[in-house]
């Protein structure tokens, strides 16, 4: 079937008898002869809806709508994420038993990529000529502003999860020294009682005495650093062999403590260790 007859059996629905095929060809824009190729298959089988393949609605289905023009289509896609968590927590947890939720937000996970990346892309085609066929309406081309909608819905969200992820990763960092410095807090006072005691601060052969024994979740070591003056903290897993240190300064009778990195990012330590 010529693109001439695709356009005049497009052409019938629009109610016009004939569509030329040049502006058949400008209104479906750069990708025309895809376009045409599956309509042209839907009319060979007389079926609307037609399996095909579309890479563009498969990268990014909302920004493939949008550019498309279907905009109801792109905000719909825009917002299932949000309408599928709320389904979630306000009608699943309803009626399903507090231990089948994470196979409830399984399976809602699965089913939602499915539907993005599987079934959009395969009847995406037919989604975006059956439209056409049944408003009766001739494709316009893409514009520049369906072009910078379509960014702009990739980029935003796109930079937001990227914010969202780096705010969840600077947070983790920071709960992981977080369980350091409160170790650390830990031995200040049996340090400061030997100060009182002794008027002086431990020695190399004392330093053992101060020292966590316990195992660590993040943290491979913290104990009395007799050089240094200080009780050292060094980390473990992300941070591996990071370290800051409380530095013991004696003033009279008091010791006084001073927080502070050594070799680690000072942004994780709390606000009074930088």
């Amino acid at each position: 079937m010529s693109a001439r007859l695709v356009s005049a059996r497009l052409g019938a629905h629009v109610n016009t008898g004939s569509v030329d095929t040049e502006k058949l060809r400008a209104g479906l824009g750069r990708n025309a002869g895809h376009y045409l190729k599956h309509f042209e298959r839907m009319q060979l089988a007389d079926r609307t809806w037609l399996p095909g393949w579309n890479i563009a609605a498969f990268l990014h289905s909302t920004g493939w709508f949008w550019y498309r023009r279907l905009y109801g289509w792109a905000l719909l896609n825009l917002i299932a994420p949000v309408l599928l968590m709320l389904l979630i927590v306000f009608v699943v947890q309803w009626f399903l038993p507090e231990g089948d939720m994470k196979y409830a937000v399984t399976a809602s996970g699965i089913a939602y990529l499915i539907v993005t990346f599987a079934l959009l892309p395969v009847y995406a085609d037919s989604l975006y000529l059956f439209r056409l066929r049944r408003r009766g309406l001739m494709p316009r081309p893409p514009s520049l502003f369906t072009a910078l909608g379509a960014l702009l819905i990739i980029v935003i969200p796109a930079l937001l999860v990227y914010v969202s992820a780096q705010a969840q990763y600077e947070y983790h960092g920071r709960e992981q020294v977080a369980e350091a410095a409160h170790i650390a807090a830990s031995l200040k006072t049996p340090v400061t009682e030997f100060y009182e005691a002794n008027r002086r601060l431990p020695g190399p052969s004392e330093a053992g005495q101060f020292r966590h024994g316990e195992k660590m979740k993040y943290t491979a070591s913290v104990g009395w650093d007799a050089g240094r003056g200080a009780i050292v903290a060094t980390m473990a897993e992300r941070f591996k062999g990071r370290r800051f240190e409380m530095v013991a300064v004696a003033k009279g009778d008091k010791l006084e403590w001073t927080c502070r990195p050594i070799d680690i990012e000072p942004k994780y330590l709390r606000a009074d260790c930088r």
